[in-house]
């Protein structure tokens, strides 16, 4: 292999973090509901806003809206440096995660509900 060529594929390698993203209509599903989200196909992308209202586990909490309760997945990383109390409001996107006996939401996303 060349010395350029063997550079550019560190380079490429290397690059993928100073990458941006979009930010803006259509970067982040359209917000529902608990009960709707009960409704989704496995893996489907979800926003819910409410909150979390009980640790169940490490990293597994209930959050709740006004329309039930459902079981998320959130890794502490993910928390980002939020402070979060059964009475913040928070807005979560992640994806249904449907197995034979339950519904949870595996959140990728955590912010402050605005």
């Amino acid at each position: 292999m060349t010395n350029k060529l063997q550079v550019l594929l560190l380079m490429c390698a290397f690059s993928t973090g100073a990458l941006a993203e979009f930010v803006g209509p259509g970067d982040s599903p359209e917000l529902t509901t608990i009960k709707l989200a009960r409704m989704e196909k496995h893996d489907a992308e979800v926003a819910l806003e409410g909150h979390i209202v009980k640790k169940i586990k490490a990293e597994h909490y209930l959050f709740k809206d006004d329309t039930g309760v459902i079981e998320v997945e959130i890794d502490n990383k993910d928390f980002r440096d939020i402070k979060v109390t059964p009475k913040t409001k928070i807005r979560i996107v992640g994806e249904i995660d449907k197995k034979w006996n339950a519904t949870t939401i595996d959140i990728d996303f955590i912010e402050l509900a605005k």
